[in-house]
């Protein structure tokens, strides 16, 4: 019987040798998978913060997206409203010419049939100008942003920066002008010396 406590004595101890060494294990392998958690953690912060600054990225890029795309708009559609300018510039002489040619036909006798066809074809030019937002610009008041004063005439007759004589006319493109008004602007004969 002894022996056999003894050897259930040695049993125990080997029951709580293996127990203890479990529980040595278990704990091993607890703070190994509390380590390993730990750099996940860690690695999911990472991630976190870097799907975080992604996001943000993105939205700034679209922001950007949406300010280029606006741009773009504007530019197309001030293109196909201002893109007849230099063309509009050019044909303003010829405009001109039709004046020139109705002021000098105006004085010479019997050529009213060919005045009459002269001046259809310059309204319907100026129709055709109208039609696609060229006006020609009115001023009785001279004004910088729509007038260009090539000559100053002293009277007493007109208020001072009257407007006198138009030396050539000017003309908006919608709301731009693309010719300015060439005048003779009246001046207060005083202010001369």
């Amino acid at each position: 019987m002894e022996k056999k406590k003894q050897t259930n004595g040695i049993g125990e101890k080997r029951e709580e040798h293996k127990k203890d060494q479990t529980k040595e294990d278990l704990q091993k392998e607890l703070e190994h998978l509390k380590k390993y958690v730990e750099t996940l953690e860690g690695k999911v912060k990472k991630l976190e913060e870097i799907a975080k600054r992604s996001n943000e990225r993105y939205i700034s890029l679209q922001r950007e997206l949406e300010i280029v795309r606006e741009q773009h708009r504007k530019e197309i559609e001030e293109k196909n409203r201002y893109g007849i300018e230099k063309f509009a510039k050019d044909l303003l002489e010829v405009l001109d010419n039709f004046e020139r040619a109705l002021q000098h036909m105006e004085k010479i006798e019997g050529c009213s049939e060919a005045y009459k066809g002269v001046e259809m074809i310059y309204n319907q030019m100026k129709k055709v100008f109208e039609k696609h937002g060229i006006t020609e610009i009115v001023v009785e008041k001279f004004d910088h942003s729509l007038c260009e004063a090539v000559s100053t005439v002293p009277t007493k007759d007109v208020e001072e920066n009257t407007v006198v004589q138009i030396v050539q006319k000017g003309y908006k493109l919608h709301d731009k002008v693309i010719r300015p008004a060439k005048v003779i602007v009246a001046v207060n004969p005083e202010e001369i010396t």
